[in-house]
C-alpha cells in the first residue's frame, strides 16, 4: 500500500529555506511520453546561464547544504551532456549533500555512466514504465526499449565493478492502465540487478491529464507538491508547485531576489494555507487539482525491503 496520505501530512512543516529544490537546466526533452506534460509546455525552450546557476548553489551551499538539489524539471538532464557534468561538479565542490536527477536513460550510454559514477552525485532515478517493447515503447514514445534496458544494465553492472554504492540507482515505473499488467515484472528485474525500485501512480500535471486517480471521498489534506519543494525553471522563474510545467503561478526570480526571500513569501501565500486547510485561499492553480491525493511513492531497497524517504533537513534524503 502507498504510505496513509494523513501521516505523510504529519510530516510536513514551515521550513526556513527550501527542502528540495528542483533546478532546470533546460526544458528540452528528446522523447514524447504519453503521461509526460512536457509536449503541452507553452512557455519557451531554453537553457540555464550557468551565472545563474551559480547563483543558486552558492546560495544553497551557504543556507543548507542538505537541501536536496534536483537537476531536472521539464526536460531530459542527459541532453546537456558535459554541461551537466560541470553543474554536478560545481555543487559536489560547494559541498552541497544530496545532488539528484531524474533521466529516461536514453542517453545513458557507457561514456555517460562512467562520468556519471565518477561525478559524486548521490541519486539517480530512471524511468522505465515497462517490460515488453510493446508497452514501454507505447508509453515512453521515441525511445527503444532494449536499448534502454541495455543502457541500465551497464551502469548497474559498472557501480557493481567499481564496488562503489553511490550514487543510488533507482529504477522508477509511473502505474498507468498501459502497463499494470507489467508492474511486478519490472520492479523484479530491476531488483534482481542490483538496483533500488519504486512505484508511482500516475499525476495529472495540475489538471492537465485525466489521471482517474482521484478520490472525491478522501478528505483532503497539505500536498506535498506544493509544500516541500521549490522548482527554478532555466530562466530563473520561480513556481509554486511542481505540478505547474508552464510557469503560470511563479512565486518570485531568482535572478531578482534571493532563494531564501522568495521562500518566505511563498510560506506566507501558500503553505501556511495548505497546513491550516484553508483551501480558499490556495492560488488559482489549487482549486481544482486532484495530484494531492496522489503524493507519496512506494520504494524499496535492492533486496525488496521498502524504504522510507526521510524529511529531515539535515540529513540525505534517502538514508542508506
Amino acid at each position: 500500500m502507498y504510505e496513509d496520505l494523513k501521516t505523510i501530512e504529519s510530516k510536513f512543516s514551515i521550513s526556513d529555506f527550501p527542502l528540495n529544490i528542483a533546478v532546470e537546466p533546460s526544458n528540452y526533452c528528446n522523447l514524447n511520453c504519453i503521461m509526460c506534460a512536457n509536449d503541452k509546455l507553452t512557455r519557451k525552450r531554453g537553457v540555464m546561464d550557468i551565472r545563474l546557476y551559480k547563483k543558486i548553489i552558492d546560495e544553497i551551499a551557504v543556507e543548507n547544504p542538505y537541501t536536496r538539489l534536483w537537476l531536472d524539471f521539464y526536460g531530459e538532464p542527459l541532453l546537456q551532456k558535459f554541461r551537466l557534468f560541470y553543474m554536478i561538479d560545481y555543487a559536489v565542490k560547494k559541498g552541497l549533500k544530496n545532488i539528484d536527477l531524474n533521466t529516461n536513460a536514453t542517453l545513458l550510454n557507457e561514456e555517460m555512466a562512467e562520468m556519471l559514477l565518477d561525478s559524486g552525485i548521490t541519486f539517480i532515478s530512471i524511468d522505465c514504465d515497462g517490460f515488453s517493447p510493446a508497452v514501454y515503447e507505447g508509453i515512453r514514445v521515441g525511445a527503444n526499449r532494449d536499448k534502454v534496458y541495455k543502457n541500465i544494465e551497464y551502469f548497474l553492472n559498472l557501480r557493481r565493478k567499481k564496488k562503489v554504492d553511490m550514487p543510488i540507482i533507482e529504477v522508477k515505473i509511473m502505474e498507468m492502465e498501459e502497463n499494470r499488467d507489467e508492474i511486478e515484472t519490472v520492479l523484479n528485474y530491476w531488483r534482481e540487478r542490483g538496483a533500488w525500485t519504486c512505484l508511482r501512480r500516475l499525476i495529472s500535471w495540475g489538471g492537465k491529464y485525466n489521471n482517474g486517480n482521484g478520490d472525491a471521498k478522501i478528505e483532503r489534506v497539505a500536498c506535498g507538491s506544493g509544500i516541500g519543494i521549490l522548482p527554478i525553471t532555466w530562466d530563473g522563474l520561480a513556481i509554486n508547485c511542481v505540478m505547474d510545467c508552464n510557469a503560470d503561478f511563479p512565486c518570485g526570480n531568482v535572478h531578482e531576489s534571493s532563494i531564501k526571500e522568495i521562500w518566505k513569501k511563498r510560506n506566507e501565500f501558500l503553505v501556511k494555507h495548505q497546513l491550516c486547510h484553508d483551501w480558499e485561499a490556495l492560488p488559482e492553480l489549487c482549486h481544482d487539482c486532484t495530484d494531492w491525493m496522489i503524493v507519496g511513492e512506494k520504494r524499496w531497497d535492492e533486496k525488496g525491503m521498502p524504504i522510507e524517504k526521510t524529511y529531515d533537513k539535515s540529513s540525505r534524503m534517502i538514508d542508506r
